[in-house]
């Protein structure tokens, strides 16, 4: 989480650019924050060809989203940050929301199912990190 004006807390969103590879053992954490994809992921960036940021580059930035301004790869005028939640579950199958935002606002927003792969693959490769670790609290 992040503190926003007077003190509210804003919590952590993706970056729209991130692909997640490896989710990273909580242990790593003293006290783990709530990411948007629940856990920690390494991975790459896809601003333009698939790049490895540094660890602490995938952590303050990758994992959190608003990388406008805080990241040299990324791209003007692109939707900042996504977040996911789970809005139904019938035994093992999930709905996810998923919502973009542009300028901390909303900008666009679907429901997808991880087991179903929709036209964007990095868009696919959040949704099923997010679901993989919903499910190991479940």
């Amino acid at each position: 989480m992040r503190l926003g004006p007077n003190d509210v807390r804003i919590p952590l969103v993706m970056c729209p650019f991130f692909m997640p590879s490896a989710r990273v053992e909580p242990d790593e954490w003293i006290h783990a924050p709530r990411l948007t994809l629940i856990d920690e992921y390494r991975g790459t960036c896809h601003v333009a060809e698939p790049f490895e940021p540094e660890a602490s580059a995938q952590r303050d930035v990758c994992n959190c989203g608003y990388a406008s301004g805080r990241c040299d790869r990324f791209p003007s005028g692109s939707p900042d940050a996504v977040r996911f939640s789970v809005i139904a579950e019938d035994g093992p199958a999930l709905r996810i929301v998923y919502v973009f935002e542009t300028d901390h606002l909303p900008s666009r927003h679907a429901v997808a199912e991880p087991e179903v792969a929709i036209d964007d693959e990095i868009l696919n490769g959040q949704i099923r990190a997010f679901a993989a670790s919903y499910r190991l609290r479940r």
